[in-house]
């Protein structure tokens, strides 16, 4: 399962768990959350992917 940190200045704030499992409605809606974390967060946001078995 891939989940994405939500990183501002270094610290998970949030830790987003993706329901859908094809990658191109994955990718659709990291762009969409990426948006609202930019607008929650401001522009000092990264997102990392990582793989959780």
């Amino acid at each position: 399962m891939l989940v994405y940190d939500i990183v501002v200045n270094g610290e998970i704030k949030e830790t987003i768990k993706p329901r859908k499992n094809r990658l191109k409605e994955i990718y659709a809606y990291m762009l969409e959350q990426t948006k609202l974390m930019r607008a929650k967060y401001g522009e000092n946001v990264k997102i990392k992917g990582r793989m959780v078995y």
